[in-house]
């Protein structure tokens, strides 16, 4: 059970941006939603509390000023924490530019966990003014697109050192594209230059140009922190973190991370829980 302010609309899926639901939930004590499907974007905000959420194998627990994504028609689990329940709010939507919006916030299926405790505040406010424009007439309408735009504009700023779709350069833009839906499998500079169709020398030198680095680099830091974020938000043993960032070996990854970051995998997870 929760106890929960929220309203439902009408969604206009051939809109560039529809809200069909919103609202704001404190839940009860192990209070559960699915497992289910939606066929729009649902993206939910903790304000208060912690709980558990399931997709695609993976367990993330979460706490207040994390969020996570729910995308269109992935089978999902969430409920909330026996002892300290959540209090989240929610927005779910569709539309042609949805996609979009989601990928320019730095979200996708693979991520969908995303860390914003500096502008709870201003989440809590602009879900607050969808709330309160619940009629089906433009002027609503258009408060309501315009309180999402800028609830993602918090998202996109929480995470702005993983935004890799903001990239100006069409080659660049379709190689960070293609590592990001690829990051699992075994991915050369090579493969990635035939795939935009230029020679290998000239897509190493426009890369580090656009991106500041050179696309192995950009692989492994990519890949690392992919790792960080599953060793932060779920239980996934380090065999399976390293398959699902693309290390053949726990070992590769193991070594590297302690590189990179100064610290073994097993260290930094109980720093992070």
């Amino acid at each position: 059970m929760e106890n929960a302010h929220a309203i439902s609309l009408k969604l206009y899926s051939d809109q560039p941006l529809s809200l069909s639901c919103a609202g704001i939930s404190q839940t009860f004590p192990k209070h559960q939603y699915g497992p289910a499907v939606r066929s729009y974007f649902v993206v939910h905000y903790i304000l208060k509390g912690k709980g558990t959420f399931l997709v695609d194998g993976v367990t993330y627990s979460l706490h207040a000023g994390q969020g996570f994504l729910i995308t269109p028609n992935v089978q999902t689990f969430y409920i909330a924490d026996e002892k300290d329940p959540w209090k989240y709010l929610w927005l779910g939507f569709g539309g042609q530019n949805a996609p979009q919006v989601i990928s320019s916030a730095g979200l996708t299926q693979e991520e969908p966990v995303f860390e914003a405790a500096k502008f709870s505040r201003l989440l809590y406010q602009y879900t607050e003014n969808i709330i309160d424009h619940a009629k089906d007439n433009v002027v609503d309408n258009m408060a309501r697109i315009g309180n999402l735009y800028q609830f993602f504009s918090c998202v996109a700023a929480s995470n702005k050192e993983t935004l890799p779709t903001l990239i100006l350069n069409p080659y660049v833009n379709k190689a960070v594209a293609y590592i990001q839906a690829h990051i699992a499998e075994t991915l050369t500079v090579e493969a990635l230059a035939d795939l935009v169709g230029l020679d290998r020398s000239y897509f190493t030198a426009k890369f580090k140009e656009v991106t500041g680095m050179s696309p192995a680099k950009y692989i492994q830091n990519f890949r690392l922190t992919m790792a960080r974020h599953y060793l932060e938000s779920s239980a996934l043993s380090v065999e399976e973190i390293a398959e699902k960032c693309g290390y053949q070996r726990p070992e590769s990854l193991t070594k590297v991370f302690k590189k990179h970051y100064g610290t073994s995998l097993v260290s930094f997870r109980k720093q992070a829980t």
